[in-house]
This record gives C-alpha cells, structure tokens and sequence, in this order.
C-alpha cells in the first residue's frame, strides 16, 4: 500500500530512532521483550496488527505505517494506519491501487518481504504509480511484510520512508522476522475466529463452555474471554473467584439453564496439576433432567439415583447416609454396585459420567 502523510513534521515515537540502543547481552534492541509480550497476549484480539507492527518498527524504524489486506481482483482493505494524507488516500482508493505492485501479488503465495527501493532498482516499478509515490506521497521506500490468509488474500504490514532506503540489511532481517510473525499470525486467524464465535453464542443465549482454571488458593490461572459476559447471565454478576473456590459441590445451577459445573481431574501437565478446571455453560436440559435421563439409561435404582444426586451436591458419605437415614457403609455399598454396572472404579468417574451425559 502506498499511502502516507506529507505532513514533513517528524512523528514522535519512542521506538522510532534511528539510532535503537542495543542490549549489551544479546545484540537486540531494549525494549524488544516487552513489545513481543504485547503482541503475543493481543492474539486473537483485533489490535493485535498494530501490535505486531510496533514490534516491528522497534527493529527497523520507520516515519509512517500501514496495515492493508488484500484480495484477487478487489479493492484493498485498509485496516489501520497512523496518518494517511486525505487526497492521497482519496486518488489511490479511485485508481492508484490496481497499479500498486501489491495488488498483483495476490496469486504469489510465496512472496514473503519486498521493497519499492528493490522494485525502482530493477525497473519493475509501474512508472505511473512511481511518480503517485514521489510526488503525491513524497515517500523514498516502503518495505512491505506479507502474511498469506488463503489463497488469493494476504495481509501486508507495510512501514514507509520518506527520507532514506531500507538497507540490505534490514530486508534480511525483515524476512527472519516474517518466518517468525507468519507463525503468529496464523494463531491470531484461528483465535480471532474463536473469540468471534464465542461472542456470537453468549449474544444468542447459546452453549459453547467458558473455561476459568484456578490453583488451591483460587488464584486465576487462566479465564477465557467472554467468561464474565457468560457469568452476568448465569448469575446476575460475575462471582469473585474465591466465592467459586468455595462451593465444593460438582455442578451450580444458574439461570435460564445456565450451570457452572467444576472438574477436578489430575493433569500431568506443569499449569494444570493440583488445579481445578470451572466449566460455565447454558444446557438444553438441566442437571435433574440429565440426572433423570442418567439413571433411566443405566437402570439405577431408586436408592443409586438418591445417593448419586446427593454426591453431585458434594455430601460425604457419612453426610449421605444421615440424610438417606442409612449406614455409612451401606452407602459404600450402593456406590460399589452402581461403579460396576457403570463400569468405574471411582467417584470422579462417577460424577464426570454425570456431567457429560447428553
């Protein structure tokens, strides 16, 4: 894309110099670790380009930028930018763009980094769009960063210069860190996509699970997205960990078929061992419509269902029979037969059987 301000006052931006200061430990800019961090915590959130352009410009400065997406035989999309001139934008939007040298890259799955420097220099650079950059734009070179998206379409992180060329240098650079931000990008498409379709069912009242995983002392490891979206409907107001951390029982029922439901199985991996996994979601059927519906299929009996919704309450054993008005070993009992006629040897099972029924 190549459209920019002609406004000649210099744009202030701390990773922006032209001389970076470099870390003495490793050769890379001060700075590059924190810029990496937010463009990899901005996955599948919609500013996440912008993100990785900062990245980027901290390692090869540039005075303006452009983020376009581009598609055969179409128009391209301008995204985001920090500081088009208007009639510039306005004469590439008439026609200027079915001569950029992007525009016919659309069948190239392969191009990867180019510059307009390099398109001056062998003489590819359409003579038309040439004098549009020099005089209407009054930019020396652009470097141009592509991300395939499918076939035909591609996003370009475009970063221009109005003073000096990119070196050599930098275009060796440019291409390791594309290899690298491709593999990100290609992340931030499926989360981007996830995130949407999470949105779209908590707005229409529909089940896909929110995920919210806590350590013992209800410190949140992760929460997915729309989690607090999903606890407003089901509760009125999105519950403080602690208050979750606190309810010992399998499953809390909310409104509108609504219920948060706790796992805590034991995972090998290094986040997940000792921590317990909340999963928030809207039915279809209820926990005593699922529980009812369990026991006609496996044939429980009375006596087996009464002590397996009690269980799924989180009552002890001993805190069953009390209720049940039998022994505790009585209870130990049923709970043995009802595991071999499921098939199970514990109560985890027993309750995740529960839970995942229909």
């Amino acid at each position: 894309m190549k459209i920019a301000s002609i406004d000649e006052t210099p744009l202030k931006d701390p990773f922006m110099s032209k001389s970076m200061p470099l870390s003495t430990a490793s050769g890379l800019p001060q700075g590059f670790g924190a810029l990496m961090a937010a463009a990899l915590r901005n996955l599948g959130h919609p500013n996440f380009y912008e993100s990785m352009v900062e990245f980027v410009r901290q390692m090869i400065p540039c005075d303006l930028w452009i983020i376009a997406r581009y598609d055969a035989l179409s128009k391209p999309l301008i995204v985001s930018e920090n500081g088009m001139n208007v009639n510039a934008k306005a004469l590439y939007s008439d026609r200027m763009w079915q001569r950029d040298p992007l525009s016919k890259r659309t069948d190239q799955a392969d191009a990867r980094v180019f510059s307009l420097g390099q398109l001056r220099s062998n003489g590819t650079l359409d003579r038309v769009y040439a004098r549009y950059v020099d005089s209407t734009l009054g930019i020396e070179d652009e470097l141009a960063l592509l991300f395939p998206i499918s076939d035909g379409s591609f996003l370009a992180l475009c970063l221009d210069r109005q003073g000096n060329l990119f070196s050599q240098e930098e275009l060796a650079l440019a291409r390791e860190l594309q290899t690298m931000l491709v593999e990100m990008h290609n992340q931030h498409i499926l989360r981007a996509i996830d995130r949407q379709v999470s949105l779209f069912l908590h707005h229409n009242t529909s089940g896909k699970p929110e995920v919210m995983i806590m350590n013992a002392n209800n410190t949140v490891l992760y929460q997915s997205d729309t989690w607090s979206l999903a606890a407003a409907q089901a509760f009125d107001r999105e519950p403080q960990p602690a208050e979750i951390g606190s309810v010992r029982i399998a499953e809390t029922s909310g409104r509108d078929g609504w219920s948060l439901t706790r796992l805590n199985d034991d995972c090998p991996d290094a986040i997940l061992a000792g921590a317990e996994v909340y999963l928030l979601r809207r039915n279809s059927f209820g926990l005593d419509d699922r529980l009812s519906h369990f026991a006609r299929v496996h044939q429980l009996t009375q006596r087996q269902q009464e002590i397996l919704a009690l269980s799924l309450k989180g009552y002890s054993n001993a805190a069953i029979a009390a209720q049940l008005n039998i022994t505790t070993g009585g209870v130990k009992n049923h709970k043995l037969r009802l595991y071999e006629k499921l098939d199970i040897t514990t109560e985890r099972e027993l309750i995740s059987a529960v839970l995942s029924h229909l």
